[in-house]
C-alpha cells in the first residue's frame, strides 16, 4: 500500500513501512534525539534511499495523536493523513 502526503515530494508518495514496535520506538527515539542518526539508521539498517528515509523521519509524530504540521489533536490510527491539513502522520504509538 502507498502513503502519501499532498505537501511533500515524492508526490507518489511511497510505499507503507512494516515495522515492528521494537523498530518504531528504536526510530521515534533517534528521531527525538538526532534526525540524522534516524536517517542514517533507515538507510543503513533497512537499506531505504536516502530521499524515503527523509520522508519516514518527517511523518512521525513527535507526541501520539498530534498533526505535525497543524497541531490537530484528535488524530487515531497509523499512517494517516491529518483531517484538517491532510498532512500525512505515521502516528506511532511509542511511549
Amino acid at each position: 500500500m502507498r502513503i502519501k502526503c499532498k505537501n511533500c515530494v515524492p508526490k507518489v508518495g511511497i510505499e507503507k513501512p512494516n515495522f515492528t514496535l521494537t523498530e518504531k520506538q528504536e526510530l521515534w527515539e533517534l528521531k527525538t534525539e538526532k534526525t540524522i542518526f534516524a536517517i542514517k539508521t533507515l538507510i543503513d539498517k533497512y537499506e531505504f534511499s536516502h530521499q524515503e528515509a527523509k520522508y519516514i523521519i518527517t511523518h512521525i509524530n513527535s507526541n501520539y495523536g498530534k498533526c505535525n504540521r497543524c497541531n490537530y489533536n484528535n488524530l487515531v490510527g497509523e499512517y494517516l493523513n491529518c483531517p484538517k491539513c491532510k498532512a500525512l502522520n505515521f502516528n506511532w504509538k511509542v511511549k
